[in-house]
């Protein structure tokens, strides 16, 4: 896995964005009346101008890959991540073989509102292949991650506002921790607890 170490825009104007979203979930939990009055719509003005910002640097800098329209899957060999789950791509190569692919799904979501939680504080499935889905309605990017005993630490990936982020993985019984981990978002509370029993 080659990780490119120059800046590029999108990194300048991602690290805004998380900023910016920091900035403003602190400026919600210590002022109750945050935007004040008029300024709301400069708040979501400013937000928007990130997210697009956030969203053309990264078309524009992703060298050789078609580019993506926000929210669209993308294309994995992971067993039944792919978007075409298990069925052959264009280009004809094979993904995981269907009977691979069967995976219990749970799904989660971000609050639309922009606030930094998911929509519940616990999930739960049974040991086996378990994916976790979030969707975004949100115009902040989040993602969803896992972490647990065995190892397990996975991200999935950063969404814009109507994307889905996912995690699999084979998971044993026991306690797992699912998390946002874009700058800030884990410890403001968009974490937690995934039980997994036998």
């Amino acid at each position: 896995m080659v990780i490119a170490t120059e800046i590029s825009a999108f990194h300048i104007v991602g690290a805004a964005l998380a900023i910016w979203a920091v900035v403003l979930a602190a400026m919600g939990i210590l002022n109750h009346n945050f935007p004040p009055k008029g300024f709301e719509k400069v708040v979501m003005g400013i937000s928007g101008i990130l997210v697009l910002g956030a969203i053309g640097t990264a078309v524009s800098t992703t060298p050789g890959e078609k580019p993506k329209a926000a929210g669209e899957r993308p294309t994995s060999t992971a067993p039944g991540t792919g978007a075409n789950n298990g069925q052959a791509t264009p280009g004809g190569n094979p993904q995981t073989p269907p009977a691979a692919a069967a995976a219990e799904t749970l799904k989660l979501s971000a609050a639309a509102s922009g606030q930094l939680a998911f929509n519940t504080k616990t999930l739960s499935g049974k040991a086996g292949t378990i994916r976790i889905v979030m969707h975004n309605p949100a115009p902040v990017p989040h993602n969803v991650s896992l972490q647990g005993p065995g190892g397990v630490n996975l991200h999935g990936a950063t969404v814009n506002q109507n994307g889905d982020s996912q995690v699999q993985a084979k998971l044993k019984p026991g306690k797992y921790t699912f998390y946002c981990s874009v700058p800030g978002h884990r410890q403001a509370g968009m974490v937690g607890t995934l039980t997994v029993t036998k």
